[in-house]
């Protein structure tokens, strides 16, 4: 695997942060509501986009901007296809971007790492919705029709490309697993909640086993944030955390999940921890557990807790 470009840590930002943001820049600022829920919570984050939003937000559905020749569900998209998912959102290359999600941090971070990947010059990730609207900061409840009446003109977005390097493929993580002492020279971080690391729960999608990649570490993505509001934990909180964990600074750390969405929680926090360097950002899996279970060998399918 090569070395990954370097790239700017995009900034967590607070509640107050974000309105000084908005009070203070000469640049617009477009909010990006990226609320994804899973299949079996009974709730859709497009519908609730429709009634309740940041002001000036538009919806970037995460379903729907993604590989559609994939098997994998979220798998990024062509740049193509992102391109074009851009241009509807109205969005300038100039533009700084602030993403969200209803449910604190749990998809935003997916879509600022597919920002960043990219290469959109500015972004940041609100920390967090809820914390705001608690806070009594505005809200916009005037109800849409469709999420695309949100939508200013259309613009014609071109990013520079998709940065490959930051975006680890089930080969390239094979060739990391397949030989173990290559693979003690990586951090494999796993944000699935650790039963399902273990392999004592099943995984949500019928057929697929649960387990995991040998050597890997579990560090479900729940722990790095605070229990009550869903809030990043401190800097130092998450430096120590990392730490106690067995993630070591000097290796290439790579990030997954379930299907690539909390891996990239993971990563925003690897990132706020300050623990890895720019020149050393953490790595995501995309295709994670979803597609490592169903194409690698049983020999690579570990249960247990080592």
């Amino acid at each position: 695997m090569r070395p990954p470009s370097r790239i700017s840590i995009s900034s967590v930002i607070s509640p107050s942060k974000f309105k000084s943001l908005v009070s203070s820049s000469k640049k617009a600022i477009v909010p990006l509501d990226a609320t994804w829920y899973l299949p079996n919570a009974g709730r859709n984050g497009k519908e609730e986009f429709l009634t309740e939003r940041l002001i000036g937000a538009r919806f970037f559905d995460i379903d729907d901007v993604k590989d559609s020749n994939s098997p994998y569900p979220h798998m990024l998209p062509t740049v193509d296809v992102f391109n074009k998912a851009m241009s509807e959102l109205g969005i300038e290359r100039d533009d700084t971007i602030v993403v969200y999600d209803k449910q604190g941090n749990f998809s935003a971070p997916r879509l600022l790492w597919t920002l960043n990947v990219f290469q959109h010059p500015l972004v940041y990730i609100l920390d967090n919705y809820p914390k705001y609207k608690e806070e009594g900061f505005p809200i916009d409840s005037t109800v849409l029709k469709s999420v695309e009446d949100a939508n200013p003109k259309k613009t014609s977005y071109e990013s520079p490309g998709l940065l490959e390097d930051r975006v680890v493929t089930y080969s390239d993580l094979r060739q990391v697993v397949i030989e173990p002492l290559f693979r003690q020279k990586f951090n494999i971080i796993d944000a699935r909640p650790y039963n399902r690391w273990t392999g004592e729960s099943p995984e949500p999608r019928p057929g697929l086993p649960s387990g995991h990649i040998p050597d890997s570490i579990s560090i479900p993505f729940s722990e790095v944030l605070q229990s009550g509001t869903k809030e990043f934990k401190s800097e130092q909180e998450l430096r120590d955390l990392f730490l106690s964990k067995g993630v070591d600074p000097d290796k290439p750390t790579i990030a997954m999940c379930g299907t690539g969405v909390t891996a990239c929680v993971l990563e925003t926090a690897l990132g706020k921890s300050g623990i890895l360097s720019e020149e050393k950002p953490a790595l995501v899996y995309d295709g994670s557990w979803t597609e490592w279970a169903q194409r690698s060998n049983d020999r690579y399918i570990v249960k247990g807790e080592k």
